[in-house]
């Protein structure tokens, strides 16, 4: 065999069999995913794809819960061990499950290994020792399998392994199965778990030693892993990428990114791997990364959906710093390749300098409908048009509208050595356009020229939000600062997390209008409903007043009420008290951990118990 090599697992659900393709393009491949997206089935159904590449050698799977089998022994799994969990009685099978190790898609196929390979046991031993300073026994007892451990420090007395640490367990049990020549291809759903993030490093490290082709005289194997962590994405160059599947969900075919794709050949993509953290990783696994133009933004757009409760990564996003608007067009094609949809959060300059990144999101069927129904021909038409006319305003007419634009940052900070400074011009004027007030504007002579470009602007700046794309119509990010003189430092990483500090005790609705452009955009990010506890309260609170409040009407005792609440909704009247006071009903909610407020609710006979409660549960409120 050689790479790249094309498989096609066959996974069965509950009512069909589908068949998924995967392409390897060296020995590691890494499968990312959110949660239900289908990860492990994929893996699974690669196993028995993969056997007839493994050069006669066995195809093993380890799923993520390789050590459930083992917590009977570890922890108080059935509520009656207490403090005592059965560490004793640890044991990893008998002698006869030697033979069918190869097929466990736990950890104790690795340590049945363990008994039967004293070379691998030597490697496991060495690796214990000098990293951990542990040692590991293999014993026979009463015909099970036991695994001892001890300390390599003088007199340790060994003890079971159900007293180890689960992340040596894990280590020990996942290296057994990579330095396993009998096996020419293992799949490993999360090898994360359970471990520190070095160690995570150091099996990555040992992932890659032996991934490669299965040959039989080699030790060499196809590895597949599924994960949710940064530390197994080893992406050192643009290639590195082609590597990687990601699914998004069971009925769509996993996406990769083509090994020959131009995206790929990118020098700025090169660039910008080149410097790749950890952070930058996590856009891989988010479904719309929402990008920024460095660490500033990055902490304001933290610190703002924090205050907000904009819950950006539940929503499937991540911010994603990138140096250099340069760098936007190639990061959002290559991210689109993957099956995201990535969004921007650019400064104005990102639009005042031209129209690359624009374009970028204009080319969707909807971005030309709505150009259409603006009478442009296409949505990029539309934007060359605006940006046209923008600039020959800012050529013509700068002298008008220079007073205050040249109160800009922009202009401020502009390159001196350039004497006519055409690109600070158009920035402090777009820049400008939008911060000034209307009645200053209304002041500069040629001011209907600067309203008719204004609204042209705001209906492409709608559309491009509209397709994922924001720009921040005041400048950068520091001109939305609440002081924008006390946070003109050099060390703008700092001035960001000082503004982002004051949020705390900073009213909400301040400062949605004041960073209004950005709020849009988070939002957006975050695609999810804000988490509003009283809405799931509703349903239960209405089922229980609406019957009492009858009962209260034909005169009902105040000790009856609750009696009746439990007929009503079982266990969730536990919720609330219900008693009569100043013959209205009262409802007490009696949860000390509902984020809920309103309570006590006292309701009268003739009021509307479903608006009363939405008004007091404060729903259906902007």
């Amino acid at each position: 065999m050689s790479f790249p090599l094309t498989v096609n697992a066959s996974i069965q659900l509950e009512s069909q069999l589908i068949t998924r393709s995967v392409t390897l393009h060296s020995g590691l491949t890494v499968v990312l995913g959110p949660n239900g997206s289908g990860k492990t089935h994929l893996m699974r159904g690669l196993k028995d794809a993969l056997v007839q590449h493994c050069a006669g050698k066995r195809a093993r799977f380890l799923s993520a819960g390789r050590v459930g089998l083992f917590e009977q022994f570890r922890s108080d799994y059935d509520g009656y061990r207490g403090n005592s969990p059965l560490y004793q009685q640890a044991n990893y099978g008998s002698l006869q499950d030697t033979a069918r190790r190869h097929n466990y898609e736990t950890l104790q196929g690795d340590f049945q290994t363990l008994a039967v390979r004293p070379d691998i046991l030597i490697k496991i031993r060495e690796r214990l020792r000098k990293l951990f300073s542990r040692d590991i026994a293999i014993l026979w007892d009463g015909g099970s399998l036991k695994i001892e451990f001890s300390r390599t420090v003088a007199n340790s007395s060994s003890y079971s392994s159900a007293r180890e640490a689960s992340g040596l367990l894990h280590l020990a049990g996942l290296l057994t199965a990579l330095y396993d020549d009998e096996v020419g291809a293992v799949l490993i759903d999360e090898p994360e778990v359970s471990l520190h993030p070095q160690l995570q490093a150091f099996l990555l490290k040992e992932i890659l030693g032996v991934a490669g082709e299965p040959a039989a005289s080699t030790n060499k194997k196809l590895v597949v892993i599924g994960t949710h962590s940064t530390e197994f994405l080893r992406i050192d160059s643009p290639n590195d990428i082609s590597r990687l599947v990601f699914c998004y969900d069971l009925n769509q075919e996993p996406i990769q990114v083509r090994a020959d794709a131009e995206e790929l050949k990118s020098t700025k993509l090169a660039a910008l791997i080149a410097r790749m953290g950890q952070e930058h990783k996590l856009a891989f696994f988010a479904k719309s990364p929402l990008l920024v133009e460095g660490p500033s933004d990055s902490i304001i757009c933290g610190g703002l959906a924090n205050k907000l409760e904009i819950h950006i990564e539940a929503g499937g996003s991540q911010l994603l710093p990138v140096i250099g608007k340069g760098q936007f067009p190639i990061v959002v094609k290559l991210l689109r390749m993957t099956g995201k949809t990535p969004l921007v959060l650019a400064d104005a300059d990102g639009i005042a300098d031209g129209v690359e990144l624009a374009n970028t999101f204009l080319t969707s069927d909807d971005a030309n409908t709505r150009a259409a129904h603006a009478g442009s021909g296409s949505a990029i038409e539309l934007c060359r048009s605006v940006y046209s006319a923008f600039c020959d305003l800012v050529q013509d007419h700068w002298p008008d509208i220079a007073p205050h634009a040249e109160r800009h940052l922009y202009w401020i900070s502009r390159d001196l050595s350039d004497a006519s400074s055409p690109q600070a011009k158009r920035r402090a004027a777009f820049a400008t356009l939008f911060t000034l007030a209307e009645v200053e504007l209304a002041g500069i002579s040629t001011q209907h020229r600067w309203d008719t470009v204004k609204r042209r602007f705001d209906f492409l700046l709608d559309l491009l939000e509209s397709q994922g794309c924001f720009f921040l119509r005041r400048g950068t990010i520091e001109s939305y600062y609440e002081n924008l003189a006390s946070n003109l430092i050099a060390d703008k990483p700092a001035s960001a997390a000082a503004e982002a500090a004051q949020f705390v005790n900073a009213s909400t609705v301040l400062l949605e209008r004041r960073y209004a452009d950005v709020v849009r955009c988070l939002r957006i990010a975050a695609r999810a409903e804000r988490i509003v506890e009283a809405e799931s309260l509703q349903d239960a609170l209405l089922a229980v007043a609406a019957p009492a409040l009858a009962r209260v009407k034909s005169g009902a005792p105040s000790d009856s009420l609750n009696a009746l609440a439990k007929s009503m909704v079982g266990d969730m009247s536990k919720l609330f008290d219900l008693t009569i006071a100043d013959d209205k009903l009262r409802v007490t909610l009696k949860s000390q951990i509902l984020n809920v407020s309103g309570f006590p609710l006292d309701i009268a006979p003739d009021d509307d118990v479903i608006k009363l409660v939405a008004r007091a549960l404060k729903l259906n409120q902007e």
